[in-house]
């Protein structure tokens, strides 16, 4: 019986409804909600990896929403850098944009990205 557990476990986790999930380095990036009028993403990053989304990347416009504490270095398509700090719970808007964020802080980062369609 016990060689079958892990069967089982994949088994059941590739039936939940309504969630994708996918892992780019110690990145977790997972769909929560998608429809015609949203789609909101959350993202779990560790220390020293990207944040939302693998290296140099695009997103819509779109809200963010910080989950937990944040330090991040937020690289610019001409090289520029920015480092940020918010706290849980922040919330803010950004047009159309690309960038690579790398969570620079010594804890997990988690947010939820939000677009509109």
């Amino acid at each position: 019986m016990k060689k079958y557990l892990p069967v089982f476990a994949i088994c059941l986790c590739a039936f939940i409804p309504g969630r994708e999930t996918r892992h780019t380095n110690a990145v977790v990036e997972k769909l929560i909600l998608e429809n015609k009028k949203i789609k909101v993403t959350e993202f779990d990053s560790e220390p020293g990896y990207d944040v939302c989304g693998p290296g140099k990347h695009s997103h819509p416009a779109h809200l963010t929403v910080l989950l937990t504490d944040a330090e991040v270095t937020v690289t610019l398509p001409d090289g520029k850098t920015i480092q940020q700090k918010a706290p849980a719970g922040a919330a803010f808007w950004s047009e159309a944009e690309t960038h690579t964020v790398v969570n620079n802080g010594n804890k997990p980062v988690k947010s939820y990205i939000i677009e509109t369609k």
